[in-house]
Order: structure tokens, then C-alpha cells, then sequence
């Protein structure tokens, strides 16, 4: 494994899902199965072979689209609020500790958001942070981009150079931390750093300071197969 210098990092991109905003996606399928009366495995399987999460998610379905396509795959004449609903169950916390990461590392790197979402997403998750927290998400990060505006999502390549173009970043000074293994890789091949988190650790534990803390100094973690560390 090569050591990251953290060093050389200027910039930080992070994920949203999984990283800073917990989720869980069990939660949106069973409430949908509740709404369609359909079985969780053949409603998964119709989902998947539709691929309509994919198609919101990258602007090929706008919200509209998206709920008719909904009604059609669950046979069901559901009001978008009770597909709001459903679709938004999978959207838990903020936690404030994470706030307040982020908070620390402004002064210190330039910080983004990079998130594979959707527009009925988008404006619940942040509906929700200004009322538990009395300021807008977005002021956190210099700059967001989110996957249904831009066309393309994690882990296409085209979604990370997107970003450095758009804000004249050195990939071999941005950190990418994401909760999945495959959009670390596609960061990772055009040079980024890669932080790869799994569900055993907390974003917290790699900032001190507001910096980022060098992996020798985590010797808890160090040794671990099973180590969140994916270094270029």
C-alpha cells in the first residue's frame, strides 16, 4: 500500500450517501413494496431490469417522468406525495459531527460534493439540514455537483474530470472519499487519492484538527485487511 502524503492535499471531495448523510436503501423498497402491493423480490427485480433509479439519477428522467415510470413498473395510481414519501425513507441523518468536520476543514482545503442523486432527494436532504441546523447544506462546500445535473454518475469517468475542469483541480492533490469501492477505483485511475469508507469506520476518524490525519498515525487501522485506504 503506498502512504498517502497528506501533505500534498489541497482539495477534498466527498461523497454525500454513506459518508456524510446516513442512508439506508432497504427503507425506500419496503415502503415501495407497502405502496405497490408487490412482493419485495419481483419489485426489486422490475426496478433493476428498468434501471429507473440510473435514468433519475442522471437527468434522463426528470422528477414527473420518474414518478409516471414508478406507477407503471408498481401498477398503481400513487400521488407523487406517497411516492415522495417512499422514494425519500431511505434518507436519514446529518449527523453534527460531521457538520462540524467540515466546518473545520474549510479554512484548510478547498471542499466539494460529488453525489450520484436526484432533484426529489436533493430537496428533501436539504429541507431537512436547514431545519436541524438553521443554514443552508450547500454552504459547507465550495461547490456542489450532483449527478442529475451534470448527465453522467459515479463511477463513469466522465463525472470526475467533469469536476477538475470545472473547478481547476490537480487530481494528484484531491482527496475523493466515497462509501463504494468501485467510484474510489474510477478516482483513483485518473490519479485522485482514494479514501475508501466502509461501514466499520466513521468519517471523523481520518480528520484531526481540521486536517487530515496521515495513516501512520491510525495504527488501529493499519495491518487491517479489511483497511478503507486506496491509494493512487
Amino acid at each position: 500500500m503506498i502512504n498517502l502524503q497528506t501533505s500534498k492535499i489541497r482539495n477534498i471531495i466527498f461523497d454525500l450517501g454513506g459518508v456524510l448523510l446516513n442512508i439506508n436503501p432497504l427503507l425506500s423498497l419496503e415502503e415501495l413494496v407497502k405502496l405497490s402491493g408487490i412482493s419485495k423480490t419481483e419489485l426489486r427485480d422490475r426496478l433493476a431490469s428498468e434501471k429507473i433509479f440510473e435514468k433519475y439519477d442522471t437527468g434522463e428522467y426528470d422528477s414527473e417522468r420518474f414518478r409516471d415510470e414508478l406507477r407503471r413498473i408498481m401498477d398503481k395510481n400513487a400521488t407523487d406525495q406517497q411516492i415522495d414519501d417512499a422514494w425519500n425513507a431511505l434518507l436519514l441523518d446529518f449527523p453534527a459531527e460531521r457538520v462540524q468536520l467540515l466546518q473545520s476543514l474549510q479554512p484548510n482545503y478547498r471542499i466539494f460534493l460529488l453525489s450520484n442523486t436526484n432533484e426529489i432527494h436533493f430537496k428533501k436532504y436539504t429541507s431537512d439540514f436547514l431545519i436541524s441546523n438553521g443554514f443552508d447544506m450547500e454552504t459547507l462546500f465550495e461547490q456542489l455537483f450532483l449527478s442529475y445535473e451534470i448527465g453522467i454518475h459515479k463511477p463513469d469517468a466522465g463525472i470526475y474530470t467533469y469536476v477538475l475542469e470545472q473547478v481547476k483541480l490537480v487530481a494528484a492533490e484531491t482527496l475523493f472519499i466515497d462509501d463504494s469501492h468501485s467510484n474510489v477505483e474510477a478516482a483513483v485511475k485518473l490519479s485522485f487519492a482514494g479514501l475508501h469508507l466502509t461501514g466499520n469506520h466513521e468519517i471523523t476518524d481520518y480528520f484531526g484538527n481540521g486536517f487530515l490525519i496521515p495513516e501512520q498515525s491510525l495504527p488501529q487501522i493499519q495491518g487491517n485487511s479489511n483497511t478503507p485506504y486506496l491509494f493512487r
